[in-house]
């Protein structure tokens, strides 16, 4: 495993423990294999997942050196290699940061990690400054970067948006690098804000926070223990995990072609599937159940050994025992 050039970074980590709401293991395993292997998913008929571009990442990225200049003004200390790399084992990670004394610049044994959210996430998914209680995937991220750093603490300094940032971007402000661009017509006719002057009036205001985060060796051995389970029957098997939601199935199974026979099981489940869509909307207990029955369907369909070819379609065709059609998935759509 030491020769392989990807391994598996701290932000990768929560979602192989189950943990993430962002992406799936099955997700985690696609772009490992494919960085490993350029082609892979090609050659295997799988799709790689688009790769996330959205508001809070822009924001995000924008306002992390204005973050760090707050956690050195709260700390009286420097905040020094930034995006510095370590390595342990199968695990990897580029750390926001390391303390060092503001006096002698000497190393302290605590990094730096740095997020922004906004103030509805906040509420519902952070403690009381100044504790450990921060959302479980930053908790696995951050014991991820203690173990392959070897230090004691890591504080995380979040910086709260009053709302969320989609809302600010819908209002016509725009984020680069080093400003916020008012909007037109605002009445301050598209001025320039530094990024930090921002941070620094929200800080003012109440919205910066930190958290201290020790160093949990129960917690580090199960999460070592997961990353080589994964790492071993999935990636370098180049097997993948159990698919958990339809997404996975459309990664997994992009263009399937041909007709299967459904058993009579499946058949109900089809048949709950259609009642369910005339009843509902995209959200709420059905909707769930809904994916869950595509899930399940699909996952069925892709184990299934016994195809019959069809050449006049391009997808799956399900039909019961009698020749009757029961539905059809295309990769993209099922219906």
């Amino acid at each position: 495993m030491g020769s392989t050039p990807h391994k598996i970074s701290a932000s990768r980590g929560a979602s192989i423990l189950g943990l993430s709401k962002y992406k799936t293991q099955v997700q985690i395993w696609l772009e490992l294999c494919e960085e490993n292997e350029p082609g892979f998913a090609e050659k295997n008929g799988y799709l790689l997942p688009e790769q996330p571009d959205n508001a809070a990442i822009r924001w995000g990225s924008a306002f992390e050196d204005a973050v760090i200049k707050l956690a050195e003004e709260k700390s009286g200390n420097n905040i020094l290699n930034c995006e510095k790399y370590f390595e342990n084992g199968i695990m990897t990670c580029h750390i926001d940061g390391q303390y060092h004394s503001g006096r002698t610049l000497e190393a302290l044994n605590a990094l730096h990690e740095g997020k922004t959210t906004n103030a509805f996430t906040f509420a519902d998914g952070w403690g009381t400054p100044g504790t450990d209680k921060i959302p479980q995937e930053y908790q696995i991220q951050v014991q991820h970067q203690l173990y392959c750093t070897g230090a004691e603490e890591v504080i995380v300094s979040v910086l709260v948006f009053p709302k969320r940032v989609d809302e600010f971007e819908a209002e016509g402000l725009t984020v680069a690098n080093i400003h916020i661009q008012m909007p037109l017509g605002a009445g301050n006719f598209g001025a320039l804000i530094p990024i930090d002057k921002w941070a620094t009036t929200l800080a003012q205001m109440g919205f910066f926070h930190q958290y201290k985060i020790k160093r949990n060796e129960t917690l580090i051995k199960i999460i070592v223990e997961k990353y080589n389970a994964f790492y071993s029957d999935y990636v370098l098997k180049k097997k993948p995990p159990e698919a958990v939601n339809y997404d996975d199935i459309k990664l997994l199974c992009p263009a399937p072609v041909g007709t299967i026979i459904v058993p009579e099981k499946y058949q109900k489940l089809l048949d709950e599937h259609k009642t369910i869509g005339k009843e509902i909307g995209g959200t709420g207990y059905l909707a769930k159940r809904r994916d869950q029955i595509k899930t399940e369907l699909l996952t069925w369909a892709r184990k299934n050994e016994h195809i019959i070819d069809d050449d006049s379609t391009e997808k799956y065709i399900f039909r019961s025992e009698t020749g009757d059609k029961l539905g059809s998935y295309n990769g993209k759509m099922f219906r």
